[in-house]
């Protein structure tokens, strides 16, 4: 740390600084114009009033949210231990860099605030602290700082990184042998979302604007590589002027953004700002690979075209970086209008066909698979089944934020292909909704998405098929077909375009069993049948010639990539008319929509009998 930055943090944390006397005395700082940040167990419950003194001028100030304070016999406030305090009318002082970006264990660290030590009453002091470890303090986490210095009225005071000149945390207590507890900022997420928001967008302005002539040079800044500090300013500055949107349409962008390395956030994201920050704290992306905020600012700037800034701002450090073609694809993207989908795989825990591991992901495209659970331990199927049903709901409504059609894709082993997954209620308060009569559901077969052959015969039939109507590649087995495996093999590989067959059955009744054993390697899409058995009856009064017949009529007109839409329709109608749609099952296969590659089993598991 240079001797220039030792004095500006000196200088600008102390200029910064406020006396708090809430519901005790202690420190605070400005954050945005009229807005100061402190601890709870300093300033108080939210909307209380509080007195605040800034360069001996006292002033009245709100509190206009704060962490809830202990409970029972507890007392240590619970995380994150923050307040946010409005002052109306105070203008004209500096305020704090904000960040994120926390400091590496070890590193020295600025910290300011008022204390008593020497003195009869609080004097602002400001010394050097040393980041020395981690504590788990849940729901969240404490860093430790090192100085003798540490003293109660030092609570709620900044701690700044001198090698970015941002304030990363707020001084929470001090600790038994020296030293004390820090909250980083991520715990301003954990307030009302209305303040938070409000707080980071001032602060955000207020910095886009703001004169940083005086700040000197960062190490940070100097990085050649990835978004500096400077730059991150930048960007949150406009990203505060945009209109706010649901949380659930930030975490989709998030998702999108970060891609593979998507990872469940520690935090809410109510804000642009926030989805910046997490994705700044990613690992930084391959060379010649942009970093992925930058692929959100890309998104970001081809929905909002009417921000000329924010497009000037990522092409300039696209081309610092030298990820130029790559980002100007990203802004000529045409958006998708491709389903999303909830994908659910029941593995069968190695030979053992009674017991399943269950994944699910949610999928937006190939490059946005996002896994959101995966079950190393094998559960017998009432148990697994249990599992996909709690997880659902929720995981289809992440997806509604990116306003596309949704599908729920079932990947299964052949024993669980007729287990009636549409028919599942799981809206409690609409007991009549049914899964499969509100969303598009369709079931794939384990075997032949992890068999390479079987793949590329899809891969192939598939490429000449997705795009035909029904009424040339639907064709029906009828329950009295008594063909072999090889009749049947010569019978679907003679024709090349056919890409859904109507089975007589369940998959586990004779004429069923043998068209789906044959149809699924050789690369056949679909295959649909209902839940009704034949009764060994003849003639046009069977009633399985009779769906078949119903089934190729109402598909004619569908193209194969449709499919899963329309069988959607044919549910919902057999909800008004109780006819053979509300027992439809579909096997749908789009080689193109997979999982990601599947991590190694455990040890051993192969084997189990």
């Amino acid at each position: 740390m240079s001797d220039a930055v030792t004095a500006w943090a000196e200088s600008h944390l102390g200029e910064c600084l406020v006396l708090v006397d809430g519901r005790m005395a202690g420190s605070g700082f400005f954050v945005a114009p009229g807005m100061i940040l402190t601890c709870a167990h300093v300033a108080g419950p939210t909307a209380s009033q509080v007195r605040v003194q800034w360069q001996g001028v006292p002033h009245l100030g709100t509190v206009l949210d704060a962490s809830p304070p202990p409970t029972g016999a507890a007392t240590l406030w619970p995380w994150p231990d923050l307040a946010v305090i409005r002052v109306d009318g105070l203008t004209g002082h500096p305020c704090v860099w904000l960040t994120t970006r926390m400091p590496g264990l070890g590193n020295p660290c600025v910290g300011a605030g008022y204390t008593s030590t020497l003195a009869p009453a609080l004097k602002p002091a400001v010394g050097l602290l040393h980041l020395t470890g981690r504590h788990d303090f849940p729901p969240g986490v404490l860093l430790k700082i090192s100085h003798e210095e540490v003293t109660p009225g030092m609570s709620g005071g900044p701690v700044l990184d001198p090698a970015t000149g941002g304030v990363w945390g707020v001084v929470k207590a001090k600790r038994d042998h020296g030293g004390g507890f820090v909250a980083p900022l991520i715990g301003l997420r954990h307030l009302a979302p209305a303040v938070h928001r409000a707080l980071w967008r001032a602060h955000d302005l207020h910095h886009r604007r703001a004169d940083h002539h005086r700040r000197p040079a960062f190490d940070a800044d100097r990085s050649g590589t990835y978004v500096v500090p400077a730059e991150e300013r930048d960007l949150r500055g406009i990203l505060a002027g945009l209109p706010e949107i649901p949380a659930e349409q930030h975490r989709a962008d998030y998702e999108r953004s970060a891609g593979p390395l998507a990872k469940p956030p520690s935090a809410p994201h109510h804000d642009y700002g926030d989805v910046a920050a997490d994705l700044m704290g990613l690992v930084a992306p391959p060379a010649g690979e942009p970093p992925q905020v930058l692929a959100y600012a890309a998104d970001l700037a081809r929905r909002h075209g009417e921000l000329p800034e924010l497009r000037d701002w990522l092409l300039y450090r696209a081309g610092r970086l030298g990820v130029s073609p790559v980002i100007r694809n990203r802004l000529t993207e045409t958006s998708s209008t491709a389903p999303v989908s909830v994908m659910v795989r029941l593995r069968p825990a190695g030979n053992n066909h009674l017991r399943y591991h269950v994944t699910m992901w949610r999928y937006v495209d190939a490059d946005h698979v996002v896994p959101v659970v995966d079950d190393l331990d094998a559960v017998p199927w009432p148990e697994a089944r249990q599992r996909v049903q709690d997880s659902l709901v929720e995981q289809i409504r992440q997806l509604t934020a990116h306003e596309r059609d949704i599908m729920v894709e079932f990947i299964l082993p052949q024993e669980l292909l007729n287990e009636p997954v549409h028919s599942w209620a799981l809206w409690r308060s609409r007991r009549w909704e049914t899964l499969g009569s509100k969303y598009a559901v369709v079931v794939r077969d384990l075997e032949r998405l992890e068999d390479a052959e079987s793949m590329a015969f899809l891969k192939r039939r598939w490429r000449m098929t997705a795009r035909q109507f029904l009424r040339s590649g639907l064709v029906s087995v009828h329950c009295d077909d008594r063909r072999s495996h090889e009749a049947m093999w010569a019978w679907i590989g003679g024709h090349p375009l056919l890409s859904a067959v109507a089975l007589p059955g369940p998959p586990d009744d004779a004429p069923s069993r043998v068209a789906l054993e044959v149809a699924l390697p050789e690369g056949v899409p679909a295959l649909a049948w209902c839940g009704m058995r034949c009764e060994k009856c003849s003639g046009d009064a069977c009633p399985v010639r009779l769906f078949q017949s119903a089934l190729a009529g109402s598909l004619a007109e569908t193209r194969h990539d449709a499919l899963p839409q329309r069988v959607l329709e044919l549910r919902r109608a057999a909800a008004a008319d109780n006819h053979w749609g509300r027992d439809l099952v579909l096997l749908w296969d789009d080689p193109t929509r997979r999982p990601p590659r599947q991590q190694m089993l455990p040890p051993g598991e192969a084997e189990v009998a």
